[in-house]
């Protein structure tokens, strides 16, 4: 099935969640969600998705803030509970991890989510640290925004 087929097929689903609003409200809810539990790999199809759908830039306004609100929500979870569990259980090996996001702050978030690293492990390596949430929010903002844009643009790059 090609792309051309796959948006005309999904395109009459929209007004059924209530058109276009609907839509991005139910893609925002599903990035955030999928992002504060932890399920790595949901923001390029999402982006896609949304791309087909909403078109390009409400796709990547509805992804990237789902993205950063889920990942403000596993943020604080894991270090208001999980932080010393973390600790416990992979000891030594969270160290080189926790030592660079110590030392380069919110540029080794931007980094690692622009390598694509996996977000859950960037989450909880921030969480560790004493990184504040403003920084952190910021940061994964300019590391998924790359991703997110390409992702979203390709779609209507496309079907043209």
């Amino acid at each position: 099935m090609d792309l051309a087929t796959l948006h005309l097929e999904l395109a009459p689903l929209l007004p059924a969640i209530g058109g276009t609003i609907g839509g991005a409200l139910l893609l925002y809810l599903l990035v955030t969600t999928l992002t504060a539990c932890s399920i790595p790999g949901v923001l390029i199809p999402m982006s896609l998705t949304g791309g087909l759908l909403l078109g390009p830039w409400l796709a990547v306004l509805t992804v990237t803030t789902g993205a950063v609100t889920g990942s403000l929500f596993l943020f604080a979870l894991t270090r208001r509970f999980g932080a010393e569990r973390l600790r416990r259980r992979f000891g030594h090996r969270l160290e080189p991890l926790e030592a660079r996001l110590t030392r380069f702050g919110p540029y080794a978030v931007v980094a690692l989510r622009v390598a694509g690293a996996p977000g859950p492990l960037i989450t909880a390596g921030a969480a560790l640290t004493s990184m504040n949430r403003t920084p952190f929010a910021l940061a994964t903002l300019a590391g998924l925004l790359p991703s997110v844009v390409l992702a979203a643009a390709g779609p209507g790059l496309l079907l043209g």
